[in-house]
């Protein structure tokens, strides 16, 4: 902004900074509400004191060009002469991006949106979606139990609750835990909207800029948004058929001394992995053995198809080690915006105070109505539904990827969750066919998104609980047909060109 400074002029420097500016006021390089450089960093760039940078200032202040905000930085409010009258001041836009909501660069993630966009596009058979079928929602039941606590505690539901939680939902997911093998009680239970505020609440809570986080790879892409949100250093620990590799996190421990670490144990979200017993035994020693906690997010531990997986880390965790995170999103209905967390008590007030500035409480309603719900036995009727069902719709899409796609993609058989992980071969990479995907009007995640390490170009997540049968099969028909453009082009780009016939002279 301003032109290099004259060291050897007998005039002072904060008053060659001063005049320099003001000359951009004057001739309306700086507009009115412009916002000047803050002090560190124009000092740094002319090479000068703060201190010098800071008197310039005081200097365009005291003659009315400038004022400083506290927490805002220094704008240019007037021009010498002039009056605040509102004839003086014709109205301008509000430059929101400059002052207010510029993002910074680990908040500035489009992915989430671009993949809505794309999924509602007209005939786009979306295989992106992370949420359940919806066709099958318990609908009738669930209106019920809304009808009779509406008619029963209408009043009271209607009031504010406890920011912990509605204290006899509290006690329902006590009993919840206690069949996940989880013995706890309502005072170490946080209700929460959606497991993702419980991501967000700790990662504000426990996590300073800077701070190492250990997390998995792959791993879930709204975590490793909300690590990145809260400043951390992600330490990414590979993963392979027994779950989160523990002898090359121990190494990482010793060296890096994380904050954090992040898993998702059971029908891991995108791979499909299940963590092995003995593993979390290991996992647990670590964390104990180098003092850090362990997240653990189990969004789809209810969801096996097939013999049940390990108990949850938490049943495990006799010292207090293990948060867990659990939600209804996926076993129930994502709108309904219900999670919940079982903690150590410090950390349940510590997170409730938080939470408590974003919305007093989660949704009272919603609490009263699932209580209900619950204590009718209609989840765990539900949950037996999706267990036959969801198998069904897996199999559909493996065979599917069997009856279509080329040779150019492998993909595992998950026993459990909502997705399936895949890889593609000889180099391609995931980006290039969304792009041919969606010309054939079908959606997928491509892996990057999951990877905290820069990798994952070559992989995809596809679900197969959103759609039913004819859906998966059809858009897996699409993708393969995606898939084989890419192929074929790629093969015209490597043939290679014949040269035009020489006469022989």
């Amino acid at each position: 902004m301003l032109k290099s400074l004259n060291k050897e002029s007998d005039e002072p420097l904060y008053l060659q900074i001063r005049n320099q500016i003001r000359d951009l006021i004057l001739s309306g390089d700086l507009p009115l509400g412009a916002r000047l450089p803050p002090e560190r960093k124009l000092a740094a760039s002319l090479g000068v004191n703060r201190t010098t940078v800071s008197n310039a200032y005081h200097e365009l202040t005291a003659e009315g060009l400038v004022e400083s905000q506290v927490g805002r930085g220094t704008f240019v409010c007037a021009l010498p002469g002039t009056t605040r009258d509102q004839e003086d001041f014709p109205p301008r836009p509000l430059p929101w991006n400059e002052h207010f909501v510029a993002l910074s660069e680990q908040v500035r993630d489009p992915l989430i949106r671009e993949l809505v966009a794309l999924c509602s596009q007209e005939d786009m058979i979306s295989l992106a979606a992370g949420v359940p079928a919806p066709e099958l929602y318990p609908i009738e039941r669930f209106a019920q139990s809304t009808d009779r606590v509406l008619r029963q505690h209408g009043h009271a539901l209607l009031q504010h609750c406890p920011t912990e939680g509605h204290p006899a939902f509290r006690e329902t997911l006590t009993e919840l835990a206690a069949g996940r093998g989880i013995t706890t009680s309502p005072d170490n239970i946080l209700v929460l909207a959606g497991s993702q505020q419980g991501l967000d609440l700790i990662a504000r809570s426990l996590i300073e800029p800077g701070d190492p986080v250990v997390v998995e790879v792959p791993s879930y892409l709204g975590a490793l948004s909300a690590f990145r949100a809260a400043g951390a250093r992600l330490l990414g620990v590979p993963m392979d058929e027994e779950g989160l590799r523990t002898d090359v996190l121990e190494r990482m421990m010793a060296r890096y001394r994380p904050q954090l670490i992040y898993t998702l144990p059971t029908f891991q979200n995108p791979s499909g992995g299940v963590m092995s017993r003995e593993r979390r035994q290991a996992l647990l020693y670590l964390a104990q053995r180098y003092q850090v906690p362990i997240l653990e997010d189990d969004p789809y531990g209810e969801l096996y198809y097939g013999a049940p997986p390990p108990p949850p880390l938490k049943s495990l965790d006799r010292q207090g080690y293990v948060l867990y995170l659990s939600t209804f999103s996926k076993i129930l209905f994502p709108g309904i915006r219900l999670g919940w967390l079982v903690a150590p008590r410090p950390v349940v007030d510590r997170l409730a105070s938080v939470k408590q500035y974003a919305d007093l409480h989660s949704n009272t309603l919603a609490q009263w109505a699932l209580t209900d719900f619950i204590q009718q036995g209609w989840l765990g009727e539900h949950i037996a539904v999706l267990r036959q069902e969801y198998p069904r719709r897996r199999q559909a899409m493996l065979d599917a990827l069997h009856c279509h796609i080329p040779q150019g993609l492998r993909w595992n058989e998950p026993t459990g969750g909502f997705y399936l992980w895949c890889h593609l071969k000889n180099g391609l990479q995931s980006k290039d066919l969304l792009a041919e995907a969606a010309l054939q009007r079908v959606a997928f995640v491509v892996g990057e998104a999951f990877h905290a390490d820069g990798g994952g170009q070559n992989a995809l997540r596809l679900n197969f609980t959103y759609q039913n049968e004819q859906g998966i099969k059809e858009g897996i028909r699409r993708l393969g047909e995606a898939l084989t453009a890419l192929l074929k082009r790629r093969r015209e780009r490597r043939a290679p060109r014949r040269e035009a016939a020489r006469p022989i002279v």
